[in-house]
């Protein structure tokens, strides 16, 4: 462990579209460079932090206030990813022990690709939902907060997570099965996250909606059909903000800030979801696009969201 120091820092900053994926600390805080071609101008993601300290423990870069920490690791895998995940996890579940983690991000290797017989997703699943049992004991889906898991073209693993000292409340859509109560047809283990997450910082609410694709149920729907997928994603999208307590639908604009990256497995839809969101979103939304696997292979779309109240 590395002794913290007390700076003035920026927070947590991950930068898509790099030709290497490494994490690093920098005088503005962390700096996560992701191996995830870029789709559109749009490039950053920024998470800001106040005075905070500074440091690293079990491989993962952690800045540290009062009242939250952030931290991001990048690290070589091996496979099958069960037992590195699970590791992983472990590391992180015990960095945040006291604290309520309420998101996550995963960039997983190569991930619908086997390993062992088993597909890299659901081997990553598996592992995490392991750690998740172990540190939590088995009631631990209530602990579950919003996630993101896709692909990633290097053999090196990505995650990201916030987590705040106040209390949090995750939500669930009511059109879809829980992740964490898929039938086994989706893996030994089923998926760990929470369809979204509501905190509320400096008396604003934020809103944190986990990667959404056309699922309903716990089966996907418009396979080859991107037009059908990116109307069911909305949908279940306004049905998680409408959950959080927002209206139903996209929230207000005029309200909040809206903030979307959204993740495509073609570049040849690249175009028409382009239109779709011009038709849809509002010219103020922050939207990075992102060349990236899903999760299933048969789905070619997943968005995700931070909703800020202004």
């Amino acid at each position: 462990m590395t002794p913290p120091n007390l700076a003035f820092l920026q927070g947590l900053k991950i930068c898509f579209g790099r030709d290497k994926t490494r994490c690093f600390s920098s005088r503005d805080g962390i700096d996560l460079y992701v191996k995830i071609p870029l789709l559109g101008e749009q490039s950053t993601s920024h998470y800001p932090s106040e005075v905070v300290k500074l440091y690293k423990q079990q491989g993962f870069h952690l800045l540290e206030t009062d009242s939250q920490l952030i931290g991001a690791l990048a690290q070589p895998i091996t496979y099958p990813l069960a037992e590195p995940v699970y590791n992983i996890y472990l590391s992180l579940l015990e960095l945040t022990r006291g604290w309520n983690l309420y998101r996550i991000w995963n960039y997983v290797p190569y991930i619908n690709d086997e390993s062992g017989g088993l597909e890299n997703y659901k081997s990553f699943c598996q592992g995490r939902s392991l750690a998740f049992e172990k540190f939590y004991g088995a009631d631990f889906p209530v602990k579950l907060p919003a996630g993101t898991a896709v692909g990633i073209a290097d053999d090196t693993y990505v995650i990201y997570f916030m987590a705040v000292k106040e209390n949090i409340i995750n939500v669930e859509n009511p059109e879809q099965v829980s992740a964490y109560y898929y039938p086994p047809q989706y893996g030994p283990r089923s998926p760990s996250f929470a369809r979204g997450t509501v905190i509320t910082r400096n008396g604003k609410r934020i809103g944190y909606l986990s990667g959404t694709a056309s699922i309903k149920g716990h089966q996907s729907v418009g396979k080859g059909d991107i037009c059908q997928q990116f109307d069911i994603t909305l949908d279940n999208m306004g049905l998680v903000f409408e959950r959080k307590g927002f209206n139903r639908g996209l929230p207000d604009p005029t309200l909040y800030a809206r903030a979307f990256t959204i993740y495509l497995r073609k570049l040849s839809d690249l175009p028409v979801v382009q239109q779709m969101v011009k038709n849809t979103f509002a010219a103020s939304d922050s939207i990075i696009y992102l060349h990236s696997d899903i999760c299933r292979s048969e789905l070619d779309i997943e968005i995700e969201a931070t909703i800020t109240e202004k």
